[in-house]
């Protein structure tokens, strides 16, 4: 793949000081403006597309990852704009990824392909969000901006040909390696995306949250290969400070 990315000259230390420093702005903000703050946990239903080189003809194979479940959990900050516009950071832990299976026959041999791919990232979705009122609490929408960071990852995978079963494992490295001749599978770190979500917070200041986020950011390392992550979340939290009560 040329690499097209804007931040390919970037190194590992340099990424983890953008998102500190993301974060210590918001919290800046916070501390400079009427602000309420939150917990929240919940499930990813995360799924991607890889894409790379296959045969000496310029063809290109696409593996469409279905949806793998995982952990996400979070704090929230909620700022005033305007009247019921809110600026709301997030600062998140959340479980990628995705699982693939393929089957078919070669060689007058049954065969079948498993692979499951687990990332773990912290994300800061910068969402610009409106309420209104709707019976005793409000109803939200939004949508932002969303900047991940990978940390770490396994993958999994298990073959079946003519009845033998071989299974694989590898650790998955955001260090952007790229041409690694060791056993790992290594990715770009930083994945920057959209996020839209939606979601209703009661009286008693308790939220639920459905949440959809694209990248935008290619984090393949090798020549014309491309990944992209995407995905649901979906949370219930609590708002500390009385947040459903902002006019």
């Amino acid at each position: 793949m040329a690499d097209i990315c804007v931040f390919k000259t970037l190194n590992h230390v340099t990424m983890k000081r953008m998102i500190l420093f993301t974060a210590f702005a918001i919290a800046g903000i916070a501390a400079q403006a009427q602000v309420n703050f939150g917990v929240h946990a919940g499930i990813s239903a995360a799924s991607f597309t890889d894409k790379y080189p296959s045969g000496s003809g310029g063809q290109t194979t696409t593996d469409k990852f279905k949806t793998k479940v995982g952990l996400t959990v979070g704090v929230v900050a909620e700022m005033p704009i305007a009247s019921s516009l809110f600026f709301r950071p997030e600062l998140n832990f959340i479980q990628k990824g995705g699982k693939l299976t393929q089957s078919g026959n070669a060689g007058g041999f049954a065969y079948t392909d498993e692979a499951t791919v687990t990332t773990n990232y912290l994300e800061i979705p910068l969402n610009v969000l409106y309420k209104f009122a709707t019976g005793s609490g409000k109803v939200f929408v939004g949508a932002g901006p969303s900047i991940g960071y990978g940390l770490s990852g396994k993958y999994k995978a298990k073959s079946t040909f003519n009845g033998t079963t071989t299974e694989d494992k590898a650790d998955i490295k955001f260090d952007g390696k790229k041409n690694a001749t060791d056993n790992n599978v290594h990715y770009k770190a930083l994945d920057f995306g959209a996020n839209f979500l939606a979601g209703y917070q009661f009286s008693n200041n308790i939220f639920v949250k459905a949440s959809y986020t694209i990248g935008f950011s290619n984090i393949a390392v090798e020549d014309n290969s491309t990944t992209k992550n995407k995905g649901f979340g979906f949370t219930i939290g609590y708002m500390f400070g009385g947040g459903s009560s902002e006019e």
